[in-house]
C-alpha cells in the first residue's frame, strides 16, 4: 500500500509531500489548487507518459517519488526528452521497467487478449467505473475478476457505514431539538441569576443586621447589670443616710470618682434606651429559606450550559460535512454474480466428468459409420445455422445501441412530455424501456 507521495516541479507543484493514511485519504481545497496533479502523477508514474507538459514552469525536470508500507522506493523522473525510473536505489533509464507492477500494484486488469479494465485510477468528469459501459462490457470484466465478491462486499459495508451515519445524523438531530427545547425552558435563567444576586446582597444585609442586633443585645444586657448596680448603690446610700451626720472627714476623691461612675452609667442607659426604642420601630427580619434548592438549580444550570457547549461544538461539526453519496441499485449486478457463481459450479462439475471419461475404456470401433456421417452433417447444418442467428444477434445488438443512444439523445433533448408534459428522467426512461414496459407513464 502506498505511503507517501512527493512532488518536486510537477505541474503547479514545486515541493509537496503527502503522507497517505492507512484508510481513506481525501484532498480537500478550490479549484485550480493542484488536488488532480497527484492523480496524474500517479498515472506517468505507472504508464511513463511521454512529453514535457508535467514539467513545472521554468524547471529543467520534474520527479514523483512513491514510498510503499512494504519498504520500497519508486522514484520517476521526466526531462524534456527523457524518462527514467529509480526502484529501491537501481537504476533504470527510458523503458519501464518490469517489476514496477509488482511493487506498485496498479497494474489494470486484462480480461481476454486485448481488453483492459483500469480499477485504480478515475477521471475526474468520467462516470463511476462500469457505469458508463455497456452489459456486454462490465460482465466481461466480472468475468475475468475473482474479487466481484470483494467488492459486494465493500459496497454492503459501504451501505453498512451511510446508514449508521444516517441514524446518527438523526439522533443528533433529535438530541439538538431536545437541548433547543432545554434552552428555551432555561431562558428565565439570567433573571434568576439577576433575583439571585439581590437576594444574596438582601442575605449579606440581613447577616449584618443580625450581628448588629447581637451586639445590641449584649449591650442591653450590661446596661440591666448596671442598672442593678445602681439600684445596689441606692440601696448603699440609704443605708448611708442612717449614719450620723457628724463624721470624721474621709478622703473624698473615691467618691468623686464614683459620682462621675455613675454619671457614665446614666449615659450610657440614655444611649441604650435611644437605641431600644429605634429598634422597636423596625420590622421583624424575614425567615431564611432553605439554600439546598437553590445550590441543586445553580448546579443543573451549570450541567446545562456544558451540555449546550458540546451540542454547539457538535452542530458546527455536522455543519462542515457533505451530503452522502446516493446509492444506485444493485440489484442486476447481484444477479449476474450468482450466474457467475452458477457458472462456475458447472465448470467444476464439467471437470470432474472430464476426469471420470478419461478413466474409462475407448468405445469399441462402429462397423457402419452412415449414420455417423448423417450426424456430421445434421450437426454442420445445425452449426451454420447457429451462425447465421449469432450473425443476426450481433447485427440486432448493434441496431439496438444505435436505437438507444437515439433514444438518450432524445430523452436529454426533451426533458417533459410532448403529451403530457410532465418531467421525464433520461437514465428512468430508458431503464423502463429495456425491462419492456412503455417507458413513461403519462400524467406521472
Amino acid at each position: 500500500m502506498l505511503k507517501r507521495i512527493t512532488l518536486h516541479n510537477f505541474m503547479s507543484h514545486s515541493h509537496t509531500v503527502i503522507d497517505l493514511s492507512s484508510g481513506l485519504t481525501v484532498l480537500t481545497g478550490p479549484n485550480n489548487c493542484g488536488k488532480s496533479a497527484f492523480v496524474s502523477a500517479l498515472q506517468n508514474l505507472t504508464e511513463n507518459t511521454k512529453g514535457n507538459y508535467m514539467i513545472r514552469h521554468g524547471a529543467k525536470e520534474c520527479r514523483v517519488i512513491v514510498e510503499t508500507d512494504d519498504g520500497h522506493t519508486i522514484e520517476w523522473k521526466r526531462k524534456k526528452k527523457n524518462a527514467s525510473y529509480c526502484i529501491d536505489g537501481v537504476d533504470i533509464h527510458r523503458k519501464t521497467p518490469e517489476q514496477l507492477d509488482e511493487v506498485l500494484r496498479l497494474s489494470k486488469v486484462k480480461a481476454g487478449d486485448s481488453d483492459e479494465f483500469d480499477v485504480h485510477f478515475g477521471e475526474q468528469k468520467s462516470p463511476i467505473f462500469l457505469l458508463g459501459e455497456r452489459g456486454s462490457r462490465a460482465a466481461r470484466f466480472f468475468a475475468s475478476s475473482s474479487d466481484a465478491s470483494l467488492l459486494i462486499e465493500m459496497q454492503k459495508l459501504h451501505r453498512g457505514k451511510v446508514k449508521t451515519a444516517q441514524q446518527d445524523f438523526q439522533r443528533q438531530q433529535a438530541e439538538a431539538k431536545q437541548i433547543a427545547t432545554t434552552l428555551e425552558i432555561l431562558k428565565p435563567i439570567p433573571d434568576l441569576e439577576s433575583k439571585l444576586e439581590q437576594l444574596g446582597k438582601t442575605y449579606e444585609a440581613l447577616q449584618a443586621e443580625d450581628q448588629q442586633i447581637q451586639k445590641l443585645e449584649h449591650l442591653i444586657q450590661s446596661l440591666d447589670e448596671s442598672a442593678q448596680y445602681v439600684v445596689k448603690l441606692e440601696q448603699d446610700v440609704a443605708a448611708l443616710g442612717l449614719l450620723p451626720v457628724e463624721l470624721n472627714q474621709v478622703p473624698e476623691k473615691p467618691l468623686e470618682l464614683l459620682t462621675r461612675r455613675l454619671k457614665e452609667i446614666e449615659q450610657q442607659m440614655l444611649q441604650t434606651q435611644f437605641q431600644v426604642s429605634t429598634l422597636f420601630t423596625l420590622d421583624e427580619p424575614p425567615e431564611l429559606a432553605d439554600e439546598r434548592s437553590l445550590n441543586i438549580l445553580i448546579e443543573e444550570i451549570q450541567i446545562q450550559e456544558q451540555n449546550c457547549e458540546r451540542a454547539s461544538a457538535t452542530g458546527e461539526c455536522l455543519d462542515d460535512l457533505n451530503e452522502p453519496p446516493l446509492l444506485r441499485e444493485t440489484g442486476p449486478l447481484q444477479k449476474l454474480i450468482e450466474k457467475l457463481d452458477a457458472a462456475y459450479e458447472r465448470a467444476d462439475l464439467d471437470r470432474i466428468e472430464s476426469r471420470v471419461l478419461e478413466s474409462c475404456t475407448p468405445p469399441p470401433e462402429m462397423a457402419d459409420l452412415y449414420q455417423v456421417e448423417q450426424i456430421c452433417q445434421q450437426w454442420e447444418a445445425v452449426q451454420a445455422q447457429f451462425n447465421q442467428l449469432q450473425k443476426a444477434y450481433q447485427e440486432c445488438e448493434a441496431e439496438y445501441e444505435s436505437v438507444r443512444v437515439e433514444l438518450v439523445n432524445w430523452a436529454k433533448e426533451n426533458p417533459t412530455c410532448p403529451t403530457c408534459g410532465a418531467e421525464m428522467e433520461p437514465e428512468q426512461f430508458i431503464q423502463t424501456a429495456e425491462m419492456g414496459l412503455k417507458g413513461h407513464a403519462h400524467g406521472t
